[in-house]
């Protein structure tokens, strides 16, 4: 059943997952706040680029990880697709992974409704007393592994409202 949750919709509510290692390739950089939805799509759209330059073919879902957050200042942001195995280097991209481990997790559908879903699964992880695996930093809140993937397929999904994501937060 989903709930609402501001303009989105919860449509898998707030649990603890088992991940296996997931392999990712991206571009990583620090972002404006102000700026963070078109820099996401921009870095998606150089790593596509990237990928399709070196003849690489058959990565999966985007996604873009939240190294650190100094919310309403800056965010270190990876961003990128899934891929089913690690990948060889590849020039100006970041071979990389979400490390297998215990998550935290929901899914939640609705166009710039970012913020709500990570909130309320934050909410949810420290009322059941699940400690996520973060430390602060001078730079900001950092992560070992925070991230939204699209499980929609954006190419093929046309309204942004229909985008379905899920957020996940490694935890200790």
């Amino acid at each position: 059943m989903a709930k609402a949750l501001g303009d989105s919709v919860v449509v898998e509510p707030p649990k603890i997952i088992q991940k296996p290692i997931q392999f990712t390739v991206g571009i990583r950089s620090w972002i404006v706040s102000k700026t963070l939805g078109g820099s996401i799509s921009k870095l998606m759209s150089d790593t596509k680029k990237r990928l399709q330059a070196a003849g690489v073919a058959g990565w999966g879902q985007p996604f873009f990880r939240f190294h650190c957050i100094n919310m309403g200042v800056e965010f270190e942001i990876e961003a990128g697709y899934l891929t089913q195995s690690e990948l060889s280097p590849i020039p100006g991209l970041i071979i990389n992974n979400f490390p297998a481990a215990s998550y935290t997790s929901l899914k939640y559908a609705g166009k710039n409704r970012g913020y709500q879903g990570n909130k309320a699964l934050i909410e949810w992880t420290r009322a059941n007393g699940y400690e996520m695996d973060r430390w602060d930093t001078e730079r900001g809140d950092t992560f070992a592994c925070r991230y939204e993937v699209y499980i929609s397929d954006i190419d093929q999904v046309p309204d942004h409202q229909d985008w379905i994501k899920q957020v996940a937060i490694k935890l200790k």
